[in-house]
């Protein structure tokens, strides 16, 4: 909006036959995803498109579908992407805990021990658990 020159108030006058202004002030403040539809009029009304990028497309297509199904999968692959550093205890066990919080989001439980243990705040046993991933071995 601002390389258009247009505030928000001006965007809310333009449209404000068809969407209400509070709507206008909350999809353009980022306050709230108020859907499609307000975006659409929006965009109608101010002559603008979406341009696909299908290399971004693509990318963010694979990367969904390469998410391992194991929890000691996902930690690996995260490991992987960090260009396989040398991670002690501690950094492995944050990657856990990390990768335990993205499962729960999804509505996943794969390492119910694990959860139950972060539940529990039973930091000794947390560690245990994060050390049994057999990291030294991962190659």
């Amino acid at each position: 909006m601002l390389s258009l020159g247009l505030t928000i108030y001006q965007v809310a006058k333009l449209v404000e036959s068809r969407i209400p202004k509070r709507t206008v002030y909350a999809f353009l403040s980022g306050e709230k995803d108020t859907g499609t539809e307000t975006a659409s009029i929006i965009m109608q009304e101010l002559g603008l498109t979406i341009k696909e990028n299908p290399e971004k497309t693509l990318s963010i297509i694979k990367e969904v579908k390469m998410k391992p199904k194991s929890f000691s999968g996902r930690v690996k692959a995260e490991w992987g992407q960090a260009g396989k550093p040398k991670w002690g205890l501690r950094e492995l066990l944050g990657m856990c805990l990390l990768v335990d919080l993205e499962l729960e989001r999804e509505g996943l439980n794969l390492a119910k021990t694990f959860r139950n243990h972060i539940k529990e705040k039973d930091l000794p046993s947390l560690l245990n658990w994060a050390n049994g991933l057999k990291f030294k071995k991962w190659k």
